[in-house]
């Protein structure tokens, strides 16, 4: 692990908000010495300059959880297991007694460990071990299925450059950006300038009846203990159109 980490995903969130350190340190209260400091390495923030860096850059929770995972793993608990084992009987069988579609994926590719039968009808050939940026950009029915395909991939890329402290070192998301960047609309994407975090609302074309239907995107993390892997299940919003 980079001993810079919190430096470098600092450095990475404010150069992708498009904020000079001055702006950040303005925005956040904070003086531009102590943010050039805490990039640089030299000074480790504490938990609560940090909280508010987070706030300032519109750092989503799941993702706070994530690099505090990294960083200082036992600080939220016992630390996730550092391989993805096998789902257990018990958490299968809880992801499937959910109507909707839902799955187990782990971070920071999207990779998914086991998936509902709802999912899987849902999103065809997004199968356990699959990442769902590949699938996104290099399956032909993820286009088909997905209503907004260019707002949701947009809002994909910049999720993962949000849970990788330094993209361009990561061996992960060198893999991904290498399978992924066959796809024309890679590039323009992944430097695209990043969505503000409004909330996840996803449209889908259902695969068989071939009507939209509207969902909310709900991300949870099991606690007890804790997994390896997060659980996504799609809440509807709203009536089938």
């Amino acid at each position: 692990m980079a001993d810079n980490l919190f430096g470098d995903y600092i450095r990475q969130r404010r150069q992708d908000a498009w904020l000079t350190r001055t702006e950040l340190a303005k925005k956040a209260n904070l003086s531009v010495s102590l943010i050039e400091k805490i990039e640089l390495g030299t000074r480790q923030p504490t938990l609560h300059a940090l909280q508010i860096l987070f706030d300032t850059l519109d750092v989503a929770p799941m993702y706070r959880r994530h690099m505090l995972d990294l960083s200082l793993p036992g600080l939220l608990g016992p630390p996730p297991p550092t391989t993805t084992p096998e789902p257990k009987a018990d958490d299968l069988a809880a992801l499937s007694g959910i109507e909707t579609p839902a799955c187990f994926y782990t971070l920071p590719t999207f990779t998914i460990v086991a998936a509902n039968s709802a999912h899987q009808q849902m999103f065809p050939g997004l199968r356990p071990g699959a990442s769902f940026p590949e699938w996104l950009f290099l399956n032909p029915a993820a286009r088909d299925v997905i209503v907004d395909w260019r707002q949701e991939a947009r809002r994909c890329l910049h999720s993962i450059r949000q849970l990788s402290p330094n993209a361009a070192t990561d061996t992960r998301i060198s893999a991904l950006v290498t399978i992924c960047g066959q796809a024309p609309e890679w590039d323009e994407l992944w430097n695209s300038k990043p969505m503000r975090n409004t909330g996840a609302g996803l449209a889908i074309r259902d695969p068989v009846s071939r009507r939209t239907r509207h969902f909310r995107v709900g991300t949870y993390s099991p606690e007890y203990p804790q997994r390896a892997w997060w659980l996504c299940q799609l809440i509807p919003a709203g009536t089938a159109t």
